[in-house]
């Protein structure tokens, strides 16, 4: 018989989980603004999903759209559809000393609908002033959506763009030497049949895509099509190692013969080369894999993802982890074979496929510790959840048959063999006498805050799993952890009916959807302050 030492290290946790108290009114100091850009030209728009930073640059991707169209009454073509202009500031709040730049977009008839015209997009801004320096475009024909982003200087001093998403027609990278790469939709090589969006068209199925490019230029170092599909693909998110390797994790759905569609999750390293696949890992028992986050640190992975592709339980998977009708799921990986050290699981998915906010994952600073970060829609919003699923964890089990779970053991480090005391065993977490997750009683749960919240931010140990606490939010687009470890911060938009933190309602803009930025203790998962804007029509 094993016994078990040390299943309460977060106990006093666990009381301020199940009564949660009124916070996000810790403080009345906010943030000072300092600028804003803004697209200011009404013959072009950008859908922003993603940002990075990289030195004094900010990059801001997503699907840049003409709303010229040559089928329009009047229509005149022209070379600066697109435009950015800033900084405003306090100083200057009408920008009347702004700077701008413009860029030249595809325009599209509307024939098949005015949603199926987009191109992949990435601005360029110096994050210092906020004025603009460049908007990089990568033309195709048809619906490319952009979904992930990602900036690095890499060992050799490249500074590398990674970007992700998926397309229906053709997607083009052109290159510093004048030259460019053309990639097609595997279904039809591009042929005009499926140029269009599925929605617009019957017949128009995605394809994932993955580009490497210059950060200063915006040249495309490599463009390649991954995955292909017969139904629906993407990319979704993407991140770069120190040798200008890139990872990216999604999702591939193919038409089984029964007509049945079948979709899985997948992770792969692509060469920082050429992007010819270095490994690629599929889980079957995923619906889909979402973000990642590539650690340096030891050459790890951490993704997110789920066992329904619809984010329900009538195309839910079965999973040996999870012992709910879907579940959301969070794993560490070797980045160098993909294989997978630990898997954490919650009742509750994404849904909306991937045009919802569907959360995030960031490694905290070395000045918070060890630890992981991860926003994951729908989690929780049926009411209490507990965090303790998934992978066992490995220990050392002592003479008298006591077992020392692996977060107790040595919490700097993947616990191995060598760490486990003289006349101790080392138990690993595929064995019978490892300590099941249920029984790690972390205190930590999702679903204790206010029943208009849907989202839930889980704070874990990067080497073992244990859940740390969880905080239910609004839906959450990113986060952003502090250098100092002191907070992470929480960015979405909201509609009227979502904006509650705790007793903190943000307003109701006519009815249209507003921004908030919340701040979070990175001791408790605690809100300390929400801000918010909006007014858009």
């Amino acid at each position: 018989m094993t016994k078990t030492i040390g299943l309460f290290p977060l106990l006093f946790l666990a009381a301020n989980a199940l009564f949660p108290s009124d916070t996000f009114q810790q403080t009345c100091e906010l943030p000072e603004f300092e600028w804003a850009a803004y697209g200011t030209r009404l013959t072009g728009r950008m859908y922003t999903r993603r940002a990075a930073l990289l030195g004094d640059s900010l990059y801001a991707a997503g699907y840049l759209k003409s709303t010229n169209a040559p089928n329009k009454e009047g229509f005149v073509d022209i070379d600066d559809d697109f435009g950015v202009t800033g900084p405003y500031t306090k100083a200057d709040p009408t920008g009347a000393s702004a700077f701008s730049i413009t860029s030249d977009l595809v325009s599209y008839t509307t024939e098949f609908g005015s949603f199926a015209q987009y191109e992949v997009g990435v601005v360029k801004i110096d994050r210092l002033t906020g004025r603009p320096q460049d908007v990089y475009v990568y033309y195709g024909e048809g619906q490319d959506e952009t979904s992930g982003l990602a900036a690095k200087e890499t060992t050799s001093g490249r500074k590398v763009l990674a970007m992700s998403g998926h397309f229906v027609g053709s997607l083009r990278g052109d290159h510093s030497d004048g030259t460019s790469t053309t990639i097609y939709n595997s279904n039809a090589e591009g042929t005009e049949d499926y140029v269009l969006h599925p929605n617009a068209v019957k017949n128009g199925f995605d394809d994932g895509f993955v580009i490497s490019a210059n950060a200063d230029t915006g040249d495309a170092n490599w463009i390649v099509r991954y995955p292909s599909s017969t139904k629906d693909a993407e990319t979704v998110g993407v991140d770069i190692d120190g040798d200008g390797n890139i990872y990216g994790s999604g999702y591939a759905c193919n038409s089984a013969d029964d007509d049945e569609v079948i979709c899985d999750g997948f992770v792969a390293k692509f060469a920082a080369d050429d992007g010819s696949i270095t490994w690629e890992k599929s889980f079957t028992d995923l619906g889909a894999a979402m973000w990642l986050v590539y650690d340096e640190s030891d050459d790890a992975l951490y993704v997110t993802g789920t066992t329904s592709y619809k984010g329900e339980a009538a195309d839910a998977k079965l999973h040996d982890l999870c012992t709910y009708d879907v579940c959301a799921v969070t794993m560490r990986l070797s980045a160098s074979d993909g294989s997978v050290d630990w898997m954490r699981t919650l009742e509750g998915s994404p849904r909306w496929n991937f045009f919802d906010q569907t959360g995030d994952i960031r490694l905290a600073s070395n000045e918070d510790g060890p630890y992981v970060y991860v926003a994951l829609d729908d989690a929780g919003e049926n009411g209490v959840v507990t965090l303790d699923g998934g992978t066992s964890y490995a220990g050392c089990k002592g003479e008298d048959g006591t077992l020392t779970p692996e977060y107790m053991v040595n919490r700097n480090k993947v616990v191995t063999a060598e760490d486990c005391p003289p006349a101790s065993d080392f138990v690993t977490r595929q064995s019978d006498d490892a300590l099941p997750a249920s029984n790690a009683v972390s205190g930590a749960f999702c679903g204790t805050g206010h029943d208009a919240v849907d989202s839930c931010i889980i704070k874990y140990h990067k080497y073992s799993g244990l859940p740390i606490w969880g905080s239910d939010m609004p839906p959450v687009a990113s986060l952003v952890p502090s250098p100092d470890g002191d907070w992470v911060m929480a960015v979405g938009f909201y509609y009227p009916t979502w904006g509650h933190f705790d007793s903190v309602v943000l307003p109701d803009y006519n009815g249209i959807e507003g921004a908030y930025n919340a701040k979070l203790d990175t001791d408790t998962g605690r809100g300390e302050y929400a801000m918010h804007s909006g007014g858009g029509g």
